[in-house]
């Protein structure tokens, strides 16, 4: 027990030291900060306005794929083939139009079919379309019989092979779907998604080369105070602590600033999102990543601080130290 003890307060001592040494750092670069203040905003600023725009697109993105009507496929529109009949028993639905709503509503692909007869449509047509004067100069009504299959599904693959097999029924003059607008707007928000992964790492780099930049200057503003270090015998880790506290905390505030940037944007194109969700009868509320999130990125922001600092560090630490 009497030899344990000797080994365990050095020890203790050295964690001691290593935790003094990191406060002191930490709170050391704070007041350089403050020592500078525009100089620090204005850092703070440039790398707010370079994380802000892959933050917003992100932000974007979220929303748009919020609006669940774009992304599904209401019904498939089925224009009948042949004259309509007229049934025998008085009833204003022909009989191979209502023979045809019970085959399709068997099919496994389908939830529902909704019939739209020939009148309804023109009066539909004339409601909406601005040609009530003309359509009232025709003397037959030419629109055909108009169904609207309902899927059940949201499978790309059983939405083509249904809209295939509705096209193929003997029954069935034409069917048409907004399933090939459907596969462009996926491959644009695709598209976006790669951009934004790709915006993300080069807005990342031009931080790590920003602050990596600004950190330089700060060395060469204390080179004196360096060089008085180094002849004292300070190692390379001393000297350079407080240039990456420094670094993390003009990350941080990069951080902060671009969601203080997100948030004012939020503010302002709210209203716009509410009325474009109105424009497809949807109700949604604006979405924005979480508290946790933004602080999972504000510290991201820093460590790509403390990167750049590291390597401003190393290079004047090499001058000073030539192999």
């Amino acid at each position: 027990m009497s030899s344990a003890s000797p080994r365990r307060e050095p020890l203790r001592n050295r964690l001691r030291g290593w935790l003094r040494q990191h406060a002191y750092s930490c709170i050391y670069s704070i007041g350089n900060l403050f020592r500078h203040p525009l100089a620090t905003l204005m850092t703070a600023a440039v790398l707010g306005l370079a994380l802000c725009l892959p933050l917003l697109l992100w932000v974007l993105m979220g929303n748009l794929e919020g609006l669940r009507k774009l992304d599904t496929l209401e019904s498939i529109t089925v224009f009948v083939a042949g004259e309509a009949l007229d049934r025998t028993d008085g009833s204003s639905m022909p009989l191979h139009i209502d023979a045809l709503i019970n085959e399709l509503g068997t099919w496994e692909t389908v939830a529902s079919v909704d019939s739209i007869s020939p009148d309804q449509g023109l009066a539909e047509l004339q409601d909406s379309g601005g040609f009530g004067s003309a359509l009232e100069l025709l003397e037959e009504n030419p629109l055909p019989w108009v169904l609207q299959v309902i899927p059940d599904t949201d499978d790309a693959g059983a939405l083509e092979q249904l809209l295939q097999r509705l096209e193929q029924h003997p029954g069935i003059e034409s069917a048409q779907a907004d399933w090939r607008w459907l596969q462009r707007l996926q491959g644009i928000l695709q598209l976006a998604r790669n951009t934004l992964q790709l915006l993300a790492v080069l807005f990342g780099v031009g931080v790590i080369l920003v602050i990596s930049n600004t950190i330089r200057l700060d060395i060469q503003n204390r080179q004196d105070e360096i060089d008085v270090l180094a002849l004292a015998g300070a190692t390379n880790s001393f000297i350079r602590r407080p240039f990456l506290y420094t670094g993390f905390w003009y990350g941080a505030l990069g951080g902060l600033t671009a969601i203080l940037i997100l948030l004012l944007a939020a503010l302002w194109v709210g209203d716009e999102l509410a009325h474009l969700a109105d424009a497809y009868s949807q109700e949604t509320s604006l979405w924005l990543p979480s508290v946790q999130f933004l602080a999972v990125l504000t510290v991201c922001c820093g460590i790509l601080g403390q990167a750049g600092a590291f390597i401003a560090v190393n290079r004047r630490l090499r001058d000073l130290n030539p192999v």
